[in-house]
């Protein structure tokens, strides 16, 4: 009874340290700009989330306090994942789920709530100057169509928030240098913030009966009720679409043989030895994953016995099969040694590989980040192009024409110039895609080939056999009788090359490239038409049986 008094204080100890470990580590974490970003990021969630929540229940109903079963959780996502190291994993997840409930809210509030609002009091009749006192109407004001703007106008700051924490998280302290992709990264940064404050406003064609006059509504009332059915559309699609303009969020694939016993020992490593940034081994599933770790049981572990030849190559010794003095003299020294030094030695190399390696895969691993930028920054210039620039651009002339203002919107001028930029920076950006793609395969190869050498299949030799043969027998010509014969430079690197090509076989047999955006798209397209059918079905259903009725009284017509 009393051994079991003490595990339990004991485990309740343990618990308690880690929860006071853990918050210490949190509070050190505020210390930090990364720390102020995580945050600023929950108090701008929290605080949308509760006053558009407010906005729908007070002119919808309470039914649509359902979305709290989407936000709440997704609340607590952003709480609970607070680690720099993790906000590459966590943060594309967040931002995916965000855009897409954040999109259906946009339309209800767009179509149901906007309109409804109370033009706002002036700003001198809600709050006196002269005086401390405000008057209820200052209240009333809060609840008004530009109070509702300024509401969506947190979503840019909440996406900059999360942008600069995955930075971090990606390029660590390397973010002071300058490269491609980090240059490629806050270029998506302030174009995807651009186009948010661009939504915005394009936002306020809820109310466009308002300010374009009694005088236009009667003359152009059925463009302008096209203009306000178009928008909830475009405002939906491009809020979506920018859901895949976060790294990580939409990715290529690569498989990456790992042995199990080098999984458990990296994972109980901190973070930190691995370049300061997430463990080296990130194997997500879903959207945003990015490498499929293979089973152990079905990639055999590349071992380095003592005796290997491939231990001895790497240590640059002389092989065994080699009949020289210098090679017996040497192999002498080398059984001294390990004689008086036991299996030290042997120890220390098998470390210094494993470090070696864990090297190159981390390598590997802040490549593939690095080329999710990239993705990134495609398919929001897509997004920017195709589902807000050039759209919102058309929909600006054509109310310019019908009202015939003489003053052109300024976001206009901001759309045409984007076109502009977006098509000159998708072609480099496209290239880069392409590199980036060329170089972690190429790197891959090559660790597979360094490092997991015995899990490559044995390929068709025959035109390199054959080359081999007749590079031997001119060796064997000259070498003395007597005397073995050691591979000739020539063909070790005929082997090497073989490798290397089953290897970059392998990786491109195995790596796949992301879900296109056309498709993406005609997906999202069926189901948002499915959805409408569904909220619209007697109407749908009634035009198109008169639509039959019709077609079969007139066939000719």
């Amino acid at each position: 009874m009393a051994q079991r008094q003490r595990r339990a204080v004991h485990r309740s100890a343990g618990a308690v340290t880690c929860v006071a470990t853990a918050l210490c580590a949190w509070c050190q974490s505020l210390l930090s700009s990364a720390g102020l970003a995580h945050i600023l990021s929950l108090v701008c969630f929290l605080a949308q989330v509760i006053l558009i929540n407010y906005f729908l229940v007070q002119y919808l109903s309470t039914t649509v306090l359902l979305t709290i079963s989407v936000d709440l959780p997704l609340f607590l996502h952003l709480v609970w994942f607070w680690r720099v190291e993790s906000t590459y994993r966590a943060a594309p997840t967040q931002w995916f789920c965000y855009c897409w409930v954040h999109a259906a809210k946009v339309v209800v509030l767009f179509c149901r709530v906007m309109p409804r609002l109370a033009s706002a009091a002036p700003a001198e009749d809600g709050l006196r100057a002269t005086d401390f006192s405000i008057n209820s109407a200052y209240f009333q004001d809060l609840f008004s169509p530009t109070m509702l703007a300024n509401l969506l106008l947190i979503t840019p700051v909440f996406y900059a928030l999360l942008m600069f924490r995955t930075s971090k998280a990606i390029f660590g302290s390397l973010s002071k240098r300058v490269t491609v992709d980090l240059i490629m990264h806050y270029d998506m940064l302030w174009h995807v913030v651009i186009d948010m404050v661009d939504q915005v406003d394009m936002f306020y064609y809820a109310r466009l009966a308002e300010w374009v006059g009694s005088e236009a509504l009667e003359k152009h009332r059925h463009s302008l009720v096209m203009i306000q059915t178009a928008v909830p559309f475009l405002l939906f699609f491009s809020m979506v679409m920018q859901a895949q303009a976060f790294p990580g969020v939409v990715t290529d694939k690569w498989t990456i043989p790992v042995d199990e016993s080098a999984i458990s020992e990296c994972e109980s490593e901190p973070a930190q030895e691995l370049s300061g940034r997430d463990s080296w081994r990130r194997t997500e599933t879903g959207s945003s994953s990015a490498i499929r770790t293979r089973d152990a049981r079905s990639q055999p572990a590349v071992s380095f016995a003592p005796g290997s030849e491939m231990v001895r190559d790497l240590r640059g010794l002389p092989s065994q099969e080699s009949g020289s003095g210098v090679s017996d003299r040497t192999s002498n020294v080398v059984h001294k040694k390990t004689t008086v030094n036991g299996l030290g030695n042997d120890r220390t190399y098998l470390e210094r590989q494993e470090r070696a390696r864990r090297r190159r895969l981390q390598g590997v691993m802040n490549l593939i980040q690095r080329q999710n930028i990239i993705i990134a920054r495609k398919r929001s210039a897509i997004a920017s192009i195709f589902l807000i620039d050039v759209p919102f651009l058309a929909i600006r002339i054509w109310v310019w024409a019908l009202l015939q203002h003489t003053y052109f919107p300024g976001l206009g001028i901001k759309n045409g110039l984007c076109i502009v930029l977006n098509v000159m920076q998708y072609t480099l950006v496209a290239v880069a895609s392409k590199e980036s793609f060329k170089r972690i395969n190429r790197e891959l190869a090559e660790y597979i080939v360094r490092f997991q050498a015995k899990t490559l299949k044995e390929a068709d030799h025959t035109a390199a056999t054959h080359e081999e043969g007749e590079i031997m027998a001119e060796v064997q010509t000259l070498a003395s009788p007597g005397q073995k014969v050691q591979d000739s430079p020539l063909m070790s690197a005929s082997k090497d090359q073989e490798k290397m090509k089953q290897a970059l076989r392998r990786v491109s047999r195995e790596s796949s490239r992301g879900v296109g955006v056309c498709v993406y798209i005609c997906a999202l397209t069926i189901a948002f038409v499915g959805g409408f059918v569904l909220a619209k079905g007697e109407t749908v259903v009634t035009l198109f049986v008169a639509w039959v009725k019709e077609a079969v009284a007139h066939p000719d017509g």
